[in-house]
């Protein structure tokens, strides 16, 4: 990898980075030919080197802050913020180095510069890099591909407390309380739906003896009734704010359980032996991936119904937007249903439930340590 301390913006240096990292030809060339035209224009030039700083080295200033700059800045932010991103590589390969991280890490990490150029691509139909504050992530060493998934460390975003038996090892899960949920125990306002009449708040208490609180079930659904969970029984595992890695599924290949159950291994002994003292409780996802609705669409054999077996799913508030955009297409919304194309069969089998009044919407979920 080349030296971070070289002008990235140099002749012949971002084609350099891009062999480095395995970038694909068609992505090394647009590259390159960007880093050369950034070169030519001492303004941009000046620019791309002090984006490339605030973001990846001196970090004085709110990334999004600096992003929103970046991809406003010149005739196509987009473009200069390719560059600025490619030429952050060698900065995160000196991190790597100093943390003693494997380089097929890096690798395989940084290959989603490639995903995100392709899709802004599709989307705009020009060259360039636009989720920047979801590669800010990667660029800054926060985020590992791992085999088939992407994890980071993160706090427990979701309001529940989790219990393991201590004897079955079985799980349990309780609302946390204050949160409001509607009658189909959903968070209230998913899918923009509320529901004055039937909704209600959710309580949680311990006594010293005794959890209770409303049981939220696997399939991701919160019990307007409470239960009661011995402490001698049941150990509280999860809560929120409790250290976690954060699942993300990249782009790409099949989305096998093999995969994943391989990529779950790799983080726990990469976890183990490159960060020692950051202890992680579970495992979470949030995505369109774990809308419950697929419990009932598709086939038990589906890799999305097998993904989503993995964990205890949650509710969150969310809507449709993540299952079309991913399903459809970027930009796809319930009023393009009617025309859009459905092509593959779980195209068809979305676009028929949701023409029905059906509802898809993401679920969180998590998997204990």
């Amino acid at each position: 990898m080349a030296s971070a301390s070289r002008d990235f913006l140099a002749p012949g240096e971002l084609a350099a980075i891009c062999e480095a990292a395995r970038f694909p030809a068609d992505i090394a060339d647009a590259l390159s030919e960007a880093a050369e035209a950034v070169r030519g224009d001492g303004e941009l030039a000046e620019a791309a080197v002090r984006f490339r700083r605030e973001l990846f080295e001196d970090a004085n200033r709110p990334p999004d802050d600096v992003n929103r700059e970046l991809l406003a800045y010149g005739a196509d932010g987009a473009l200069l913020a390719a560059v600025v991103y490619a030429g952050a590589i060698p900065l995160l390969a000196e991190r790597y180095a100093a943390r003693g991280l494997p380089q097929e890490v890096l690798v395989d990490t940084v290959h989603d510069l490639v995903i995100w150029m392709r899709a802004h691509l599709r989307r705009h139909g020009r060259r360039g890099l636009s989720e920047l504050g979801w590669l800010h992530q990667h660029l800054r060493g926060e985020l590992f591909r791992l085999g088939r998934l992407q994890f980071h460390f993160v706090a427990s975003p979701f309001p529940v407390n989790a219990f393991r038996h201590r004897t079955t090892g079985d799980v349990a899960v309780l609302s946390e309380g204050g949160v409001r949920y509607r009658s189909d125990g959903q968070l209230d306002g998913t899918c923009g739906l509320f529901d004055a009449a039937g909704g209600w708040e959710s309580a949680y208490a311990f006594d010293g003896a005794h959890y209770e609180g409303h049981p939220v079930s696997a399939l991701g659904s919160a019990d307007r009734k409470t239960v009661r969970l011995g402490a001698d029984e049941w150990e509280l595992a999860l809560q929120k704010g409790d250290p976690v890695l954060n699942v993300h599924v990249p782009e790409g290949e099949r989305l096998s359980p093999e995969a994943c159950r391989d990529s779950y291994a790799r983080a726990a002994a990469f976890a183990a032996a490159h960060f020692p003292g950051n202890p992680y409780r579970a495992f979470v996802c949030d995505s369109w991936l774990l809308a419950p609705a697929f419990r009932t669409l598709l086939p038990e054999s589906s890799n999305i119904v097998r993904f989503q077996r993995d964990y205890h799913l949650l509710p969150v508030l969310s809507n449709e937007s993540q299952a079309l955009e991913r399903v459809f297409g970027y930009g796809t919304t319930l009023a393009d249903l009617p025309s859009a194309k459905a092509e593959t069969s779980l195209q068809r089998i979305v676009r028929d439930h949701l023409a029905a009044g059906g509802r898809i919407h993401n679920a969180g979920g998590f998997r204990l340590a």
